[in-house]
């Protein structure tokens, strides 16, 4: 997993380090705290990229949370530390180094690129009581259909494992945690077609009939989990 993350391959090919959704992967992560009631006064995030989730998080919750964010790729430590701030830390090392325990710890977009992705949700079952985990659905009739989709996940963005609403919860319990809630997100929905204005249409409009359906059709959908 590390190689194209320390090498400086991923930055080359994501520059921004996808800081243009920190904001709205925040807004998805306060939604779940307040479905539930959650008001963590740890957060850990691992794989925290630039920073931008945390610190979002870290300046909106009140009251202010301790927040410390794990990253392996020197690249997006450097922009993750200029965000350092008064209980808000950022650590260069790999996750599988966490001892300390944490209210909550997150994994947004993470799982998906690691080899041993089982071991790794372990990994957050010993450090945290609940668990946050942000999970892209790359499989859906569209991308079996058009198979290039999945080879431009894993070539640009580098996801080595696929998933659908199903599997991504199997794994996570087959993995030893209990699920306690799930929905659906959509950057594209919330914020307006990537690609095909037909599609992002279509999309759109089964979203509010079927939500699975769309998602298993269409894709475009990515699924956020609390567990314990």
């Amino acid at each position: 997993m590390a190689n194209i993350y320390s090498s400086g391959e991923y930055a080359s090919l994501n520059p921004s380090w996808h800081q243009e959704h920190s904001q709205w992967k925040a807004d998805q992560v306060i939604r779940m705290f307040q479905r539930h009631g959650l008001n963590p006064k740890t957060i850990a995030e691992l794989g925290c990229g630039a920073g931008g989730i945390l610190a979002s998080l870290h300046d909106r919750l009140v009251p202010q949370p301790s927040c410390v964010g794990y990253e392996i790729s020197p690249q997006a430590f450097a922009m993750a530390r200029k965000r350092e701030a008064n209980g808000l830390k950022f650590v260069l090392g790999p996750s599988d180094l966490v001892t300390d325990q944490f209210d909550v710890v997150l994994a947004m977009d993470v799982f998906e690129h690691v080899e041993d992705y089982l071991g790794f949700i372990r990994g957050m079952k010993k450090i945290g009581v609940w668990k946050i985990l942000h999970i892209p659905l790359d499989l859906s009739l569209v991308s079996i259909y058009k198979p290039i989709l999945l080879q431009q996940a894993r070539d640009g963005v580098g996801h080595l494992h696929y998933f659908t609403r199903e599997t991504a919860i199997a794994s996570l319990e087959h993995a030893g945690l209990s699920v306690k809630d799930w929905f659906y997100t959509s950057v594209e929905i919330d914020h307006g077609p990537h690609g095909r204005k037909r599609l992002h249409s279509l999309r759109e409009f089964l979203f509010t009939r079927n939500q699975d359906l769309a998602a298993r059709w269409l894709g475009g959908f990515s699924l956020l989990v609390l567990a314990h």
